[in-house]
C-alpha cells in the first residue's frame, strides 16, 4: 500500500499566505480554500495511487509541560512556542484567515473523500511520527511538507515531498548531501534550537557549526564530552580545586555573576543570555573573558558547556512522539460532488470545479 500523508497546517497555512489577496463577493476570505484544495488536486495528479490522510495540529501536552517546567527550573526563559502571537487581532490576516476558515475548510475536504485526523493533546507531526512507525514496514509513505523536522522520520520506505520546492527527499540523498546519517538529525538541530518553535539553545550555534560539530563527534552528548575533556588542564592550575571543571573558587562569585550578566557587545546585545550564577563553568568563561587563562577551547564551547541542559531540553521538544494509541484507521472517504459545487460557489473558487473530479 502507499500512502501520501500531509502536514495540513503546514499546506493550508502557506496556501493562505501565497493566495492572501483573494476574497469572494462576499468578501470572504477564499484564499486559504483556493490554495488548499487546488493544491491536493495537484497533489492527486501526482500521487494518483496513494491513499491519502490528512494530519491536523493539536496542543502538545508534554512538550508544553516539559517546556514550563525548565522555565521554573531557571533552564530557559520562556516555555514552548510562547514567542507566537496569541492576539488573533494581532496576527498577519492571511493567518487570522486560516483561523478563521480552518473548520470550514475541513468539512469541505471530507466531502473530498479524504480522511482527516487531529488529536487535541499532540501535534501534527506526532500523528505523522505515529502512523509512520506502523505503516512504514510493509507500505511505502511519502510526507508532504515543507518542514525540516520530519527530516527524522525518513526511512528506507519514508519519503519528503516538498511541495514549495517540488523536490522529493529521500534517506540516502539527504545523507550525501548533509555528510550525517538522518538519525543524527535531532543532534544537529538541538544544539541550533528553533526560533519558530521557542526552542532556545546555544546563543552562538548555527546549522553550519552544528553539523560540524556532529560529524565530528557524532551526537550531542559526545560533542559536550569532549568540550569538557578540554579542561583537564584546569587541575593543574588550580590543584587544590576538587572538581577541575569548575574554576570559579578563585573569584569572587558575585562579581563573576554580574560581569557575565551584564556583559554586553558593541551593539549593545547580551553576549551571554541568562547566566545563572549555579551554572558550571562560570569562573572559566570570566577567565577566557579576561585572557587570565590559556585554554585551548572556544567561547562558543564554554556557553555550550553552560547552556547543556538546554541542548538536552531541545532534543526532547524536536523529537516527535511515536507512540500514539488508538490511532483511527485509514479509510477513503465518500466524495460527494455537489457538496463541494456549492461549498465553491460559496467561495467564489468554481474554476476548481472540473479538478475535482480527479478525486472521484
Amino acid at each position: 500500500m502507499k500512502y501520501l500523508i500531509i502536514d495540513s497546517n503546514n499546506l493550508a497555512i502557506r496556501n493562505s499566505f501565497s493566495n492572501a489577496s483573494l476574497r469572494s463577493k462576499n468578501n470572504l476570505p477564499s484564499g486559504v480554500h483556493y490554495g488548499t484544495f487546488n493544491s491536493l488536486c495537484s497533489l492527486k495528479k501526482n500521487f494518483s495511487d496513494y491513499q491519502f490522510l490528512m494530519c491536523w495540529d493539536g496542543k502538545s501536552k508534554r512538550r508544553i509541560s516539559e517546556a514550563n517546567g525548565a522555565v521554573k527550573n531557571g533552564i530557559v526563559p520562556s516555555g514552548y512556542k510562547e514567542n507566537r502571537e496569541k492576539d488573533v487581532d494581532k496576527m498577519p490576516q492571511p493567518l487570522k484567515d486560516f483561523y478563521q476558515e480552518a473548520s470550514y475548510l475541513q468539512r469541505a475536504i471530507n466531502e473530498l473523500g479524504i480522511p482527516q485526523v487531529r488529536f487535541q493533546d499532540f501535534e501534527c507531526d506526532d500523528l505523522i511520527a505515529s502512523y509512520v512507525r506502523l505503516l512504514k514496514m510493509n507500505n511505502e509513505i511519502v510526507i508532504v511538507t515543507s518542514d525540516e523536522d520530519y527530516i527524522q522520520l525518513l526511512d528506507d520506505n519514508v519519503k519528503i515531498y516538498d511541495g514549495m520546492k517540488m523536490k522529493m527527499i529521500s534517506k540516502d540523498n539527504w545523507e550525501i548531501e548533509n555528510g550525517l546519517k538522518v538519525s543524527q538529525f535531532l543532534d544537529y538541530s538541538c544544539l541550533c534550537g528553533d526560533v519558530g518553535d521557542n526552542i532556545i539553545s546555544i546563543n552562538g550555534i548555527g546549522e553550519k557549526t552544528a553539523i560540524k560539530e556532529i560529524k565530528k563527534y557524532g551526537t550531542w552528548q559526545k560533542t559536550i564530552e569532549a568540550y569538557k575533556i578540554k579542561y583537564a588542564d584546569s587541575r593543574k592550575i588550580f590543584p587544590d580545586l576538587k572538581d577541575p571543571l569548575l574554576i570559579k573558587d578563585n573569584y569572587d562569585p558575585k562579581k563573576i555573576f554580574e560581569e557575565l550578566k551584564n556583559k554586553k557587545s558593541e551593539k549593545g546585545k547580551i553576549v551571554y543570555p541568562d547566566i545563572n550564577f549555579s551554572m558550571s563553568y562560570t569562573g572559566v568563561l570570566n577567565a577566557f573573558d579576561k585572557e587570565l587563562l590559556k585554554i585551548k577551547a572556544t567561547k562558543t564551547e564554554i556557553i555550550t558547556l553552560l547552556f547543556e541542559s538546554r541542548v538536552a531540553l531541545a532534543y526532547s521538544l524536536k523529537k516527535m512522539d511515536s507512540d500514539i494509541p488508538s490511532l483511527p484507521e485509514i479509510k477513503k472517504l465518500p466524495f460527494n460532488k455537489d457538496r463541494l459545487l456549492e461549498y465553491f460557489r460559496h467561495y467564489d473558487i468554481t474554476t476548481l470545479d472540473e479538478s475535482i473530479c480527479i478525486f472521484e
